[in-house]
């Protein structure tokens, strides 16, 4: 083959390393573009209960002074603003008690890409050829019994 030969073959290596690269980093955009969008809804759901729990507390709290200071007078009206202000406490509680579960329990953010990126460093690592690029490794083994 001479000199003319060894170059298209060097020639033809980057190619496919320049396209296994391009395939990997569009594969990645692809999963952190999946990823943001999880995590835009994540955080949407966590405002709105997190604003919900602070009115429904914040609303309760008012309802317990209302009862406290009109406990006094008639009496039915300090049972029935206790009454709405416990239900309020509750469930305004109960958000809070969902948004420090769910912090807990939650993923950190764009682990799924950052665990396969290093799963992609350890393979180039391992093989020089650049994510085990199957069609160059055939060519290799062809172009080594044509020699």
């Amino acid at each position: 083959m001479g000199l003319f030969g060894e170059a298209r073959s060097i020639v033809d290596d980057v190619k496919g390393l320049a396209s296994t690269g391009l395939r990997a980093v569009r594969t990645r955009l692809e999963l952190l573009v999946i990823e943001l969008a999880e995590e835009k809804a994540w955080i949407a759901r966590f405002v709105m209960v997190a604003v919900a729990a602070l009115y429904l507390v914040t609303f309760g709290l008012a309802l317990a002074i209302c009862a406290l200071v009109l406990w006094s007078s008639e009496e039915n009206r300090p049972a029935i603003l206790a009454c709405f202000a416990a239900a309020f406490l509750a469930i305004g509680g109960g958000g809070l008690a969902y948004i420090y579960l769910a912090s807990r329990k939650r993923r950190p953010a764009l682990g799924e890409t950052i665990a396969i990126l290093k799963g992609d460093e350890t393979a180039l690592r391992q093989d020089p050829r650049g994510a085990g690029d199957e069609a160059a490794l055939r060519q290799d083994l062809q172009g080594a019994g044509d020699d």
